[in-house]
């Protein structure tokens, strides 16, 4: 008569146990050193040079790591096309994916660590094309071509810029090589980035010119919604830190991107 009572209490002893068990793991185990770093090729941000991964944000990067305590180098950030960084941050519960410029739909499925840098998102075209764009409806007469996913894709998709004048290009590499072939007329992508990208690569940056501003846009680390809360605002802390301590400013300044 007592076997069922005492099956029944280290059933529920083990249960108990297990829970407990379960979420203590969880709290120790999520770290900034359990997490999937992920970025693209957008110089200055972040960029390969001589088969070594440099740029702005990767090196801020590495001093929140150093605050943390966390033993990540830069060796462990994959660098891919936007599209696909994204899809993984949206499907796989311990990536980061930066740098990530802010919106509020973006806020709505991530969460987000940041400002380190504000930058200017504009239409550019080749200067011999003389063109002019006084608002941005004028722009919808032409073929865009922008990062499939990024800020640029996303804010001409909300201001109402048809799909199908939009050319979807995976990284900056084919983008420009389009714009330079004359794909299209103009592409959406942050100023300053495409310049630096031109200038890194030894290209005429003079052929091309800003025609529209369209938004400032703040840049900095998206992660995945399941990601503790608390861990994020440890990273957040860092960030901040880092910010009073002027080694942000520091690292921009040698990136020229003040």
């Amino acid at each position: 008569m007592w076997a069922q009572p005492i099956k029944l209490s280290i059933t529920l002893v083990f249960l108990i146990s297990l829970f407990f068990s379960s979420s203590l793991y969880c709290a120790q185990a999520i770290t900034a050193n359990n997490l999937v770093y992920l970025s693209e090729n957008f110089p200055p941000h972040n960029f390969i040079k001589d088969n070594n991964l440099k740029g702005a944000s990767v090196e801020i990067l590495e001093l929140i790591w150093k605050k943390m305590g966390a033993s990540k180098t830069r060796d462990d950030i994959e660098i891919m096309p936007w599209a696909r960084g994204i899809k993984r941050l949206e499907n796989e519960s311990n990536t980061v994916l930066f740098g990530m410029g802010y919106s509020q739909e973006r806020a709505n499925k991530f969460h987000w660590v940041g400002p380190y840098y504000t930058h200017s998102l504009a239409l550019i075209s080749k200067k011999s094309k003389q063109l002019k764009i006084n608002r941005i409806e004028d722009a919808k007469q032409f073929y865009i071509g922008v990062v499939r996913e990024d800020m640029g894709h996303q804010i001409l998709l909300k201001r109402g810029f048809p799909s199908q004048r939009l050319d979807l290009s995976s990284d900056i590499d084919i983008l420009y090589k389009k714009l330079n072939y004359d794909r299209f007329d103009v592409i959406c992508y942050v100023e300053h980035s495409f310049i630096n990208y031109l200038t890194a690569n030894k290209l005429n940056q003079h052929l091309f010119e800003p025609i529209f501003q369209i938004s400032n846009m703040r840049s900095g680390f998206g992660f995945n919604k399941n990601i503790p809360s608390d861990l994020i605002e440890k990273f957040q802390h860092s960030l901040d830190e880092l910010i009073d301590e002027n080694k942000v400013n520091l690292i921009l300044n040698k990136y020229k991107m003040k």
